[in-house]
């Protein structure tokens, strides 16, 4: 398993190896930004770790960082990282969690009262415009 990316200064599609190791949390796994970072979150029995690529393309920066129980609670996944690294995520689709890096919950709250729970995502603004192609008109 490899992530793909797309590199927008070469326009090169790029093959990026998992952390080693990695093949044994394959019940729950997301891609997401942690800090500045590059980082791979997996939860399996309750267990949620996190990995950061601290530099990009190379395969040995892969570090990590944080392991945490969440008890019985299913389907969490991380959407966001707080400056101080707090850990903003979902459980079910249907509540907000906020644990910090020790991996302490700090708070929760409930969004959505439909058991089908919602897709939450974040969206930042970028001022980075795409490369055009010369060619087109």
């Amino acid at each position: 398993m490899v992530i793909l990316a797309f590199d927008l200064m070469e326009r090169k599609l790029l093959e990026i190896p998992l952390p080693d190791g990695f093949g044994y949390y394959l019940s729950e796994i997301g891609l997401w930004e942690f800090g500045e970072f590059l980082s791979l979150w997996a939860m399996r029995d309750g267990i949620v770790i996190i990995w950061v690529m601290k530099e990009y393309k190379v395969h040995s920066s892969w570090t990590k960082i944080l392991v945490f129980p969440i008890g019985g609670i299913p389907y969490f996944s991380p959407i966001y990282s707080t400056k101080n690294d707090d850990i903003i995520g979902t459980i079910r689709g249907t509540e907000l969690v906020k644990y910090n890096s020790k991996g302490q919950l700090l708070g929760h709250r409930s969004y959505c009262n439909d058991t089908r729970g919602s897709q939450v995502v974040m969206y930042t603004e970028s001022l980075l415009s795409l490369p055009r192609d010369s060619k087109q008109v």
